[in-house]
């Protein structure tokens, strides 16, 4: 009698199918299809296991791998995905028929290997933060770049390297240190993703900076009607200035210039994180292979300045001394543009708050 009820038991589990369900919360097809799948899971003997990918970073993260192994393109998929015994991958939601003749097929033939199924009825669960991400990143990265702080940190390294070195070797140094800040940036900025997937913190921390947001494009409209140097703006405040100042003027050789950069990258956080901290907000609510590549983008955008002012200088088109001259004839300016761009960011993040709440 034990024996028949082991065979019996190991039949059941061996006829089981396997389903992972990877969903969304709040998503209405994955709510349709769970209960399709949950009325069905008796009949056809489902061993469903599922994964909320909308608010778990590592279960979203899973979920792009799959799409890798199943050569899917993640930009046309969504929720609900469904996998069943790892060979049949589905996307969106589909009838109770459909389903039956799917699943039948797994019980008396096996689920094909690898086939990936879209109905004509899918409608996919798009994530209009990354929608948002390019548009946002290319402004906030435009903010980024020319703000006064950035410009005025660039004419310190170049006019020290062109009086103690000549031409050639600012060249060299301003490129150097360009790439250098485009590089401790792109660690800060996977630095900060990873901590707010680490410790679960994506819709918070997207909260905060749009706030943020407010805040700066506050700052930056007042400096343009009240403008003091180092004010509470997108301005390296006025206690640092002497420490960049002289890490700038010792920059003399390759190796200097590159720890130069290092810690000015340090000295820019204050009046250059804002902008960034708002894309990098964007970019955790949807980590992906193409959102990351943004992270190359709106970091090339914040050095180009610092390029363009240094091959400029180089090719004799302009001067230290008019770079300096027009950063300050038309400073407020520079704050104004700031602001309005900040506020166009922040409604278009407002809108997609609201829709999180």
């Amino acid at each position: 009698m034990r024996s028949i009820f082991l065979v019996l038991l190991l039949l059941s589990f061996s006829s089981a199918i396997h389903v992972d369900f990877y969903y969304g919360d709040g998503c209405p097809h994955c709510g349709a299809t769970d209960a399709i799948l949950s009325g069905l899971s008796d009949d056809y003997g489902l061993n469903i296991t599922k994964y909320e990918v909308s608010r778990d970073p590592e279960m979203r993260n899973l979920l792009f791998q799959k799409y890798d192994d199943f050569g899917a393109d993640i930009r046309q998929g969504g929720v609900p995905t469904i996998i069943l015994d790892n060979s049949t991958f589905i996307v969106g939601q589909m009838s109770e028929e459909n389903w039956k003749a799917i699943l039948q097929t797994c019980l008396d033939e096996g689920c094909p290997d690898s086939k990936i199924v879209f109905e004509s009825s899918l409608i996919v669960e798009s994530d209009s933060a990354a929608q948002l991400t390019l548009p946002v990143l290319v402004g906030a990265a435009l903010v980024d770049s020319i703000n006064p702080c950035t410009i005025a940190v660039m004419v310190l390294l170049i006019s020290a390297i062109l009086y103690s070195k000549g031409q050639k070797s600012a060249l060299v140094s301003g490129l150097l240190f360009s790439f250098t800040i485009f590089l401790m940036y792109i660690f800060y900025g996977f630095g900060i993703l990873h901590a707010i997937s680490s410790f679960q913190l994506t819709q918070v921390f997207y909260f905060v900076v749009t706030v943020a947001a407010f805040i700066l494009a506050l700052f930056e409209v007042r400096a343009y009607f009240d403008y003091r140097p180092g004010m509470g703006a997108v301005e390296m405040p006025m206690f640092l200035r002497p420490y960049a100042k002289k890490v700038t003027a010792n920059a003399t050789s390759p190796l200097a210039v590159v720890a130069a950069a290092i810690f000015c990258s340090l000295f820019l956080v204050p009046c250059s994180s804002g902008p960034y901290l708002l894309v990098l907000g964007l970019i955790a609510k949807a980590v992906t292979l193409q959102t990351l590549s943004y992270l190359l983008l709106y970091n090339f955008i914040f050095i180009l300045p610092m390029l363009v002012i240094t091959v400029a200088i180089y090719f004799g088109k302009t001067t230290v001394e008019k770079i300096t001259n027009m950063k300050e004839d038309y400073i407020r300016e520079i704050h104004l543009v700031s602001g309005i761009i900040l506020y166009i960011l922040f409604f278009l993040m407002l809108i997609e708050l609201v829709k999180i709440l």
